[in-house]
């Protein structure tokens, strides 16, 4: 009896065996497919949907259409907190384009125009002192219009579909610590001035459960799945020395998996790019449920069938098809022969979801995404 789409991701991120390997496009704001990759997705699967809308402005991700969803067989869709409308800006063709969001980050589109950074750390300084991070005009998490209408939009999602809903919550602390200071300084706090590191975090953290609580409870159980994320690690290392690591980054990470995990019986899927290998087994031993993308091109993560070893009984994964050198720069083939690798491997007795890892960019042709998918599924699409 073949499962429905939602069966299929709760039964993969449980462990258990499913009828085929569940699959994810665009379901969150760190699996999901740049604008420009996504026209000419539609192009070469004949589907005329009109313009593509954007529902993340700063990294520029296409809303996935429903007709997309079910011709490449995705077993998930995506709700963020704020409507696509509120994000829906196309980066203008021949303007310089800047906007600023609630925490004071200022972003300027990146050269090229495919998406934007932020261009300024609004708590830099050597002479930054707690009493500076304690006043800083920092967003109200109370505000009622963060959650108007997301009930309604989650439950709408939900009645209309068999996929799993997946809702993605704002809220790193280490990046967003990392942002706020300056990565520079943030650097020289690690071993300079911690007590000002943890100060910050801890206040980034406490901002950060309050909107989550607030946006949990708007949801309520209407949800299968939640993405959060961070960056805990570099390309070839963690962001900090085991040392700092245990001391700075580890015990936030379990108290902040710990409240999510209170607030909601959603699977938790926690996003982290870059060489975790050394924390994996940590990782496992907190109240999440898969981690995200499994950056395979990072240092000790390409060795997929040793991590499913160590932690495969505890932690699904979700993503590992390579989008830094498979994607945009093999054959159709390459993708195929990658992405049944990482099925064999990955989705014995379940705790697989199949995808690239982290979104598809703009330089992804069309015929590697199509084949990723017909991988998945085990047919040809179209």
């Amino acid at each position: 009896m073949p499962m429905t789409s939602r069966q299929r991701v709760l039964a993969a991120l449980s462990h258990q065996p499913v009828d085929r390997v569940p699959l994810d496009l665009g379901s969150s704001i760190v699996s999901s497919i740049n604008v420009n990759a996504y026209d000419r997705l539609k192009a070469y699967l004949n589907l005329d949907l009109g313009p593509t809308r954007v529902f993340d402005r700063r990294n520029q991700l296409a809303v996935v259409d429903e007709a997309v969803l079910d011709s490449l067989g995705i077993d998930t869709v995506g709700v963020t907190v704020t409507p696509p409308e509120a994000n829906d800006v196309r980066v203008p063709p021949d303007a310089e384009d800047e906007y600023t969001d609630m925490w004071g980050l200022v972003y300027h589109i990146k050269p090229g125009h495919d998406s934007y950074f932020a261009a300024n750390a609004p708590l830099d300084g050597e002479e930054l002192s707690l009493e500076d991070i304690e006043n800083y005009p920092w967003p109200n998490p109370h505000d009622p219009a963060l959650t108007d209408g997301l009930r309604e939009r989650v439950q709408t999602v939900r009645a209309n579909t068999d996929r799993a809903v997946v809702l993605t919550l704002p809220g790193s602390i280490v990046q967003h610590s990392q942002m706020m200071r300056g990565f520079a300084d943030w650097f020289m706090d690690v071993v300079l001035a911690p007590a000002r590191l943890e100060a910050l975090m801890d206040k980034i953290m406490e901002l950060q459960m309050a909107f989550n609580a607030n946006y949990l409870a708007a949801v309520g159980d209407a949800v299968d799945a939640i993405f959060f994320f961070d960056d805990i690690a570099m390309q070839d290392r963690m962001v900090v020395s085991p040392a700092d690591y245990a001391k700075l980054i580890e015990p936030r990470l379990r108290r902040y998996f710990a409240f999510l995990r209170s607030q909601t019986s959603a699977k938790l899927i926690y996003h982290t790019d870059g060489a975790i290998a050394p924390v994996l087994a940590d990782l496992a031993d907190m109240p999440i449920d898969a981690v995200n993308p499994l950056q395979v091109s990072a240092k000790g993560m390409d060795d997929v069938a040793a991590l499913k070893q160590v932690v495969g009984n505890r932690l699904a994964f979700w993503g590992g098809v390579d989008t830094q050198n498979t994607m945009p720069n093999g054959t159709p083939d390459d993708v195929r022969q990658e992405t049944l690798s990482r099925i064999e491997t990955l989705n014995r007795n379940g705790g697989y979801v199949l995808g690239a890892v982290h979104n598809i960019q703009a330089d992804v042709p069309p015929e590697n995404i199509v084949a990723l998918f017909e991988a998945g599924l085990g047919r040809k699409i179209g």
